[in-house]
Protein backbone atom coordinates (compact mmCIF):
# COMPACT_ATOMS: atom_id res chain seq x y z
CA UNK A 1 0.00 0.00 0.00
CA UNK A 2 1.33 3.45 -0.89
CA UNK A 3 0.37 6.86 0.40
CA UNK A 4 0.36 10.16 -1.46
CA UNK A 5 2.58 12.37 0.70
CA UNK A 6 0.89 15.54 -0.54
CA UNK A 7 -2.50 14.26 0.66
CA UNK A 8 -1.01 13.55 4.08
CA UNK A 9 0.51 17.04 4.31
CA UNK A 10 -2.58 18.89 3.07
CA UNK A 11 -4.16 21.32 5.54
CA UNK A 12 -7.11 20.03 7.49
CA UNK A 13 -10.48 21.70 7.78
CA UNK A 14 -10.40 25.04 9.63
CA UNK A 15 -11.40 25.11 13.28
CA UNK A 16 -13.82 28.03 13.63
CA UNK A 17 -13.45 28.33 17.41
CA UNK A 18 -9.65 28.43 17.22
CA UNK A 19 -9.85 31.08 14.50
CA UNK A 20 -12.23 33.13 16.68
CA UNK A 21 -9.87 32.86 19.67
CA UNK A 22 -6.98 34.06 17.51
CA UNK A 23 -9.15 36.94 16.26
CA UNK A 24 -9.93 37.94 19.85
CA UNK A 25 -6.24 37.89 20.76
CA UNK A 26 -5.35 39.97 17.71
CA UNK A 27 -8.16 42.41 18.44
CA UNK A 28 -6.82 43.01 21.95
CA UNK A 29 -3.25 43.34 20.72
CA UNK A 30 -4.32 45.90 18.10
CA UNK A 31 -6.60 47.84 20.46
CA UNK A 32 -9.94 46.79 18.96
CA UNK A 33 -12.61 46.04 21.57
CA UNK A 34 -15.50 45.16 19.24
CA UNK A 35 -16.39 41.53 18.63
CA UNK A 36 -17.75 40.78 15.16
CA UNK A 37 -19.58 37.62 16.21
CA UNK A 38 -23.22 37.42 17.28
CA UNK A 39 -23.66 37.98 21.03
CA UNK A 40 -24.04 34.73 22.94
CA UNK A 41 -22.74 32.52 20.12
CA UNK A 42 -19.99 29.98 20.70
CA UNK A 43 -17.73 31.98 18.38
CA UNK A 44 -18.32 35.14 20.42
CA UNK A 45 -17.35 33.14 23.51
CA UNK A 46 -14.19 31.91 21.80
CA UNK A 47 -13.38 35.47 20.70
CA UNK A 48 -13.83 36.66 24.30
CA UNK A 49 -11.53 33.89 25.60
CA UNK A 50 -8.82 34.99 23.19
CA UNK A 51 -9.36 38.66 24.04
CA UNK A 52 -9.21 37.98 27.78
CA UNK A 53 -6.11 35.81 27.44
CA UNK A 54 -4.33 38.60 25.56
CA UNK A 55 -5.49 41.06 28.20
CA UNK A 56 -3.82 38.94 30.91
CA UNK A 57 -0.64 38.53 28.85
CA UNK A 58 2.47 40.56 29.65
CA UNK A 59 3.25 40.91 25.91
CA UNK A 60 0.12 40.36 23.78
CA UNK A 61 1.68 41.75 20.61
CA UNK A 62 4.90 39.76 20.93
CA UNK A 63 3.02 36.55 21.71
CA UNK A 64 0.34 37.05 19.06
CA UNK A 65 -0.91 33.76 17.62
Amino acid sequence: MTHDIMMLLAPGPPNAEWEAEKAGWRARAMGNVVCGYRDGSRLAGAWRRGFDAADRSSDPLGLML
